[in-house]
């Protein structure tokens, strides 16, 4: 299936766990086809698809170098690793799940604007036909 956009959000994770906590970043990474029209990246026409999206979710992980656990310099650097499980049916809250499908749909409107803006250079960008 192609989708409309892809991209990725990244957001902080707060971590609580046998009293300590820690905060991480995670990365949604995603394709979207949204319900509204916006501007296809291959045609530069404006189109309306059937709403779709897929997402997978990473975090960066933050070696630690002390302990004995501490590596070398090299694999002391944060890198980022899938979480997908986190994504598992019941495991988040549908007041997260929106919240993470709004900043996808901001995210898709952004690329959807710089689109417009690109086929549109030195003009009002011009705005989608929503009848």
């Amino acid at each position: 299936m192609k989708y409309g956009f892809i991209g990725s959000v990244v957001f902080d994770l707060r971590l609580r766990l046998l009293g300590s906590s820690i905060i991480r970043q995670l990365r949604a990474n995603y394709q979207y086809t949204p319900p509204w029209p916006y501007v296809d990246l291959e045609t530069g026409d404006e189109i309306t698809g059937l709403e779709a999206s897929t997402v997978g979710l990473d975090i960066l992980a933050r070696p630690r170098a002390e302990g004995p656990l501490a590596r070398s310099a090299a694999t002391r650097e944060p890198y980022w690793t899938r979480v997908n499980d986190l994504l598992a049916l019941g495991v988040l809250n549908l007041r997260i799940w929106d919240q993470l499908d709004a900043m996808i749909d901001a995210d898709a409107r952004l690329q959807d604007l710089e689109r417009r803006q690109k086929a549109n250079p030195g003009g009002a960008p011009s705005l989608p036909n929503i009848l």
